[in-house]
């Protein structure tokens, strides 16, 4: 999945770009032949020009051999190669930044439902001592403050509880982003 991610992407290519520089550099080592041919008309006279014997053609080859040349082309072969180990390295490295991504994205998302699990916990404790709060009230056992307090305290632990969820939600959609932008 993570092979989807631009980043990884780019650096893949141009580890495929710099071994392809490789190959190219090695190809100097061989020999090259060129194949070349003319063809057209040649008259000493204007009005020689279009007949068939003013017609001529010709065809070469050439064969080029790499014998002697100061150590250019094992330069050029070792600068290539160089320059692959320096992609592969980044390459690597991008590949480890994204599952480095991955991996604390899932692992907030792991301490977020623990927290979430113990928000929930603590909304319904402060649910049911505000709902004992007002029937206390109500028969007069507390005075008023004491209900607005229980009744604060609850708000306060499902102000909580949604931040917490928001922060869940966050985490998704960073855990998504991480991975290259879905499932599917």
């Amino acid at each position: 999945m993570l092979a989807r991610r631009p980043d990884v992407l780019a650096a893949q290519r141009s580890v495929q770009a710099a071994q392809e520089r490789v190959g190219v550099a090695q190809t100097a080592w061989f020999p090259s032949i060129s194949l070349t041919a003319s063809g057209g008309y040649a008259s000493p006279d204007l009005s020689d020009l279009l007949k068939w014997s003013a017609r001529s053609w010709g065809v070469g080859a050439l064969l080029s051999l790499p014998l002697i040349d100061g150590g250019r082309r094992e330069a050029g072969v070792q600068g290539a190669n160089a320059q692959f180990d320096e992609q592969m390295a980044g390459y690597r490295q991008q590949v480890l930044v994204a599952f480095k991504e991955v991996e604390d994205q899932l692992s907030a998302l792991r301490l977020l439902s623990e927290q979430s699990a113990v928000q929930d916990l603590a909304v319904s404790s402060a649910r049911r001592a505000s709902s004992l709060s007002d029937v206390r009230y109500r028969n007069g056992a507390i005075s008023q403050l004491d209900l607005l307090d229980a009744r604060r305290s609850e708000l306060r632990n499902r102000r909580q509880a949604l931040l917490v969820k928001a922060l869940q939600y966050q985490a998704t959609v960073a855990l998504v982003r991480a991975l290259g932008g879905g499932w599917a």
